[in-house]
């Protein structure tokens, strides 16, 4: 055990030497994380400034005489430069559904009787007419949007009266709550840490993995350490663990600015989150070693890890959404490990973007280790300089 500790030792000292090696392997993603939080974050933040309520219209009966002002309004506050976006329903049910599932912010209800009503109290003064919204309790989006259309029925009002000459008609709009599946607020900090880490994970395996495994081959380290007593499994277990604890050292400076820089806590101290984490160094360890395997020269396994590296980080989505892509390129992106491991974490972390069931996020990465795995047994002589 003792033996394999200062193989290990050795080698990580060896690595950490090399400012390349530090400089992708622990600066650089810190760098990554505060320029894409810095620049990304406050478009995804809590500021409401130009954002569109999204408005569900039920109408019970089609409007006429003054009710068709009510008409106009919303007509004129959905349009292009409207604080709204609607879309009609045929039923309440049916809208209501789609207020639970998020799809609409509120859902404004126009009863039966309504022109009628608006009619009545201009001339008769017969007291409020009562339109219904429905927005879901405890959501910033649809409280605020229901609040804004009681606003805006103000002006209906108003212009009833202008139009009819008669005295001021009370048409109110009378709230009313739902439950709704409760859902995570987006966090563009939370989301971008997975990306961040996989993408230093990677670092580590693409390149500090096959770059020093060639390296002492082509250099004649492999070959003095033959004469030593240091058996296969021990090499192994030592350029293993050099890796883990590279990524380890990168994993805990980026916690480090994560949490007391940006206030990032909760989910990433979740130790699902945590074990996905090693899942993913176990699998993209075991994709380096098949680059390896398939490289002679040091400068074969620069560009097949530079080029792997591009393609598994920005299809793979570390950083944005991938899946709306055209089908030319998206067969690529449920080809890529990265694809699954990224959202395996954010899962994990209260998130989904990818149309993909959980078995399918842990059973990919596992044929890609267990494929990678094989390659590498099978060239192993060839990678260790046997012959």
């Amino acid at each position: 055990m003792s033996r394999i500790w200062n193989f290990t030792s050795g080698l990580f000292k060896s690595e950490i030497r090399e400012f390349q090696v530090m400089f992708w392997s622990f600066i650089f993603p810190l760098i990554l994380y505060f320029i894409l939080t810095s620049v990304f974050g406050s478009l995804y933040g809590d500021d409401t400034q130009g954002i569109s309520f999204r408005v569900g219209i039920v109408r019970e009966e089609s409007l006429s005489g003054l009710g068709m002002i009510l008409d106009e309004v919303i007509e004129d506050i959905s349009s292009e430069n409207g604080p709204f976006v609607k879309k009609e329903y045929g039923s309440i049910d049916e809208a209501l559904i789609d207020l639970k599932e998020g799809k609409q912010d509120i859902v404004l209800v126009i009863p039966e009787g309504t022109s009628a009503k608006i009619a009545s109290a201009a001339v008769l003064q017969t007291g409020e007419v009562a339109l219904l919204v429905h927005y879901v309790s405890g959501k910033d989006s649809s409280s605020i949007a229901s609040n804004v259309l009681s606003e805006i029925i103000n002006e209906v009002n108003l212009e009833i009266r202008r139009q009819s000459g008669g005295e001021y008609v009370d048409v109110v709009t009378e709230a009313k709550t739902v439950s709704a599946r409760e859902e995570k607020p987006f966090d563009y900090r939370e989301y971008i840490f997975p990306g961040v880490a996989l993408m230093m994970i990677l670092s580590v395996a693409l390149f500090n993995s096959p770059i020093g495994l060639i390296q002492y081959r082509v250099s004649g380290v492999n070959k003095k350490l033959y004469t030593t007593p240091l058996k296969p499994f021990e090499y192994f277990a030592g350029h293993f663990a050099k890796l883990i604890f590279t990524m380890l050292i990168s994993l805990t400076l980026l916690y480090l600015i994560a949490t007391f820089v940006y206030n990032v806590r909760g989910p990433i101290l979740d130790i699902r989150f945590i074990l996905t984490l090693l899942f993913s160094m176990v699998v993209t360890i075991s994709f380096g070693l098949m680059i390896a395997s398939f490289s002679k020269k040091l400068s074969t396994v620069t560009v097949l890890g530079q080029t792997l590296y591009q393609l598994m980080m920005f299809l793979g989505g570390l950083y944005f959404p991938v899946f709306d892509l055209p089908w030319g390129i998206r067969w690529l992106v449920y080809a890529l490990p990265t694809t699954y491991l990224v959202e395996l974490s954010r899962r994990v972390m209260g998130y989904q973007f990818a149309p993909v069931s959980l078995f399918w996020l842990i059973l990919v990465p596992i044929i890609w280790t267990a494929f990678s795995t094989v390659i590498f047994v099978i060239n192993f002589k060839k990678v260790m300089g046997y012959e």
